[in-house]
């Protein structure tokens, strides 16, 4: 009776001592966590410790289950692992007391468990601490991390970070966005969890303001998960345009045109200055705000702007109003300007043709004032030879003529002198005779 007293006695004070921190038995399990997550297709690391580091230990890791614990991992003897295993589990950390254990290719949610030396962690009657690897088949989306506010040119460090349990395999994280100065990091976090993370410098622009970023993880196994923000950025004034509210309407001279200063910045302006434009140079008008009505003539057409907030301004090309010409008005007008200018033309081209006519004309004129001169002259020779024959006839007598002449008769003599050297000659020559 004594004896089984003492029995119950040794069952109870080993139970009781194994429920207690601090005793023997808890120098006697291994230290990790009771589950950890992992991606199907993706590796896992079972973060694992133990006490009392014995020299040439024998370390073999098991699954746990029903009926059977199959060997995942056997340090000593690696042909009693189990074939599933094989060539899938290996010893990882760098401690000396490390049970760690990797197991590539995970496939399923299973409960494991480490034996050190038989004894350590694997007494059944002191029990033993288990791991849970619970297994998905979707990977965790990544963080992203983006200053409070972004400002157009100011360079600003962008984190993306997604956490793991595979630190030989960690993912592999992706921008659309181009940077500069990037860098890497694994940090280690609890229960065998870490998170990778990936930073650079990126330089916002106007162009990207209200576009999306996109950090992009990509698992070993081919998965891909990813996560999205959009931007949010500051910039100043920018494609600063004056346009017409109007539309198309055709504007007439004296008519209001209301215009408006449109800008795209972010915040939007809030202050606006006007510009006149004539043949003077460039007058500030006294408006100041996004739309003002003008009223429109010749000499009031061209206006410009300037947009700000509180980033900086910007400045608009000149608009040139087009002014609608009245044409029923105009007509009354134009019909006698046209008239008048073809009839002024018509005249031109008469008296610039008649011009022409009588310069090629104006040879021919000559000859011809030549010849009525010639022919005047020869006529009049003619006839002055007629009469001086006709009276010689008349005056001859019953004598001959050479006793006619022999008279000293000086009228007759001037009478029949003939007006011309060259006759005289010839009536000396038959005087003389």
């Amino acid at each position: 009776m004594e004896i089984h007293i003492s029995l119950q006695r040794i069952f109870l004070l080993a139970a009781i001592q194994s429920w207690f921190p601090g005793s023997e038995s808890q120098d006697l399990l291994a230290s990790l966590p009771e589950s950890i997550p992992a991606l199907r297709g993706s590796c896992v690391e079972i973060p694992c410790t133990f006490p009392r580091v014995p020299a040439g230990f024998l370390l073999i890791w098991y699954r746990d289950e029903l009926f059977t614990h199959p060997q995942i991992f056997n340090n000593k003897y690696p042909s009693n692992i189990n074939g599933a295993f094989r060539g899938r589990t290996f010893l990882v950390g760098k401690e000396s007391n490390s049970c760690s254990l990797r197991i590539d290719d995970v496939r399923d949610s299973e409960m494991y468990y480490p034996c050190i030396n038989g004894n350590i962690n694997c007494n059944l009657i002191r029990g033993f601490n288990k791991v849970r690897v619970q297994v998905s088949d979707t990977p965790e989306k990544p963080v992203l991390t983006l200053p409070p506010s972004l400002t157009e040119g100011t360079p600003a460090r962008i984190t993306c970070s997604v956490r793991h349990t595979c630190t030989h395999n960690p993912p592999v994280l992706l921008w659309n966005k181009v940077g500069f100065n990037r860098t890497e990091r694994n940090e280690k976090l609890e229960g065998g969890v870490w998170r990778f993370v990936h930073e650079m410098d990126y330089i916002p622009t106007y162009q990207d303001h209200g576009s999306p970023i996109v950090c992009e993880s990509i698992y070993r196994s081919g998965q891909v998960s990813q996560e999205t923000a959009i931007l949010d950025i500051t910039y100043p004034p920018k494609q600063v345009t004056v346009t017409k509210l109007d539309g198309e309407k055709e504007i007439k001279e004296g008519e209001e045109v209301t215009l408006q200063c449109a800008s795209d910045a972010n915040p939007p302006a809030n202050n606006y200055t006007w510009y006149r434009i004539n043949n003077e140079g460039e007058e500030e008008l006294k408006e100041h705000g996004e739309e003002i009505t003008v009223t429109v003539n010749w000499e009031n057409m061209r206006f410009s702007c300037s947009a700000r907030n509180w980033l900086g301004n910007n400045d608009s090309a000149i608009m040139d109003l087009r002014l609608f010409w009245n044409i029923s008005g105009a007509i009354i007008i134009i019909i006698p300007l046209l008239i008048g200018s073809l009839l002024l033309s018509l005249v031109l081209f008469c008296i610039l043709r008649r011009k022409r006519q009588c310069s090629a004309c104006h040879p021919r004129s000559n000859n011809l004032s030549s010849e009525v001169c010639e022919a005047t002259y020869t006529d009049l020779r003619l006839r002055d030879l007629s009469a001086d024959y006709s009276e010689l006839k008349g005056a001859e007598t019953t004598d001959s003529p050479y006793t006619a002449l022999q008279k000293p008769n000086t009228d007759t003599y001037d009478e029949i002198k003939p007006p011309h050297g060259r006759h005289n000659n010839n009536l000396g020559k038959v005087v003389s005779k």
